[in-house]
């Protein structure tokens, strides 16, 4: 690939990012911290719970559903990767 192309990939790619940080911000508040705990701090379901005190079973619903919030946030900014 020639730098050009690198470049424009680069773009894309930082573009992407900026929609996930955006489409995360739009969560609602458990969503977002059990998203981001999981995800970015690579912390587990119990680790979540002990920190947050919401409930297990309710961490891995959040998380779950914040997948799905995210997924359909990216898609209405026409991130498809």
């Amino acid at each position: 690939p020639d730098a050009a192309h690198l470049q424009e990939e680069k773009v894309e790619l930082e573009n992407d990012l900026d929609s996930l940080e955006k489409c995360i911000e739009e969560l609602k508040e458990e969503q977002k911290e059990c998203v981001k705990r999981f995800f970015l701090k690579r912390n587990s379901y119990h680790e979540i719970s002990a920190h947050t005190g919401i409930a297990l079973k309710k961490v891995k619903s959040h998380i779950q559903n914040g997948k799905r919030n995210l997924r359909i946030c990216l898609e209405d900014k026409n991130v498809s990767r």
